[in-house]
């Protein structure tokens, strides 16, 4: 289904963003040699950044197939992420626009297809005894 596929390709590209700016921050946070508590606990979130991304690298290739339960995992970890983000970073005054814009933008994108595609999938045929 094509909502599918859009909703998939928005996922991806929500992942490869944040596969990048975790892997880029923590490069930063490893060159600059500090050991500090706070320089660590950013590192964390950087790691999850990374970890997060991947996840949904791999939630969007089960998504392009309209696969039901790839999309409850997704629609859940990935909005989590998102309102987090929004929240506290966005909320607060940390990151203006664009980059506050670019990955809500891509997950709200992302969550609107899979959902068309996972209401209008095509439901197994139980009656029939067949599974």
């Amino acid at each position: 289904m094509w909502a599918a596929k859009i909703g998939a390709v928005a996922y991806a590209l929500w992942s490869l963003l944040h596969i990048v700016l975790g892997l880029t921050r923590l490069a930063d946070r490893a060159s600059d040699g500090t050991l500090a508590e706070a320089t660590g606990r950013l590192a964390q979130g950087h790691w999850t950044l990374l970890y997060l991304g991947i996840f949904g690298l791999i939630l969007s290739w089960f998504n392009w197939r309209n696969n039901p339960a790839a999309y409850w995992v997704a629609a859940f970890i990935i909005s989590a992420e998102d309102i987090g983000f929004l929240l506290f970073p966005v909320w607060q005054g940390g990151t203006g626009f664009p980059a506050s814009a670019i990955g809500p933008g891509l997950w709200i994108t992302g969550l609107i297809f899979t959902t068309i595609a996972y209401l209008n999938r095509e439901k197994p045929n139980h009656a029939s005894g067949q599974i």
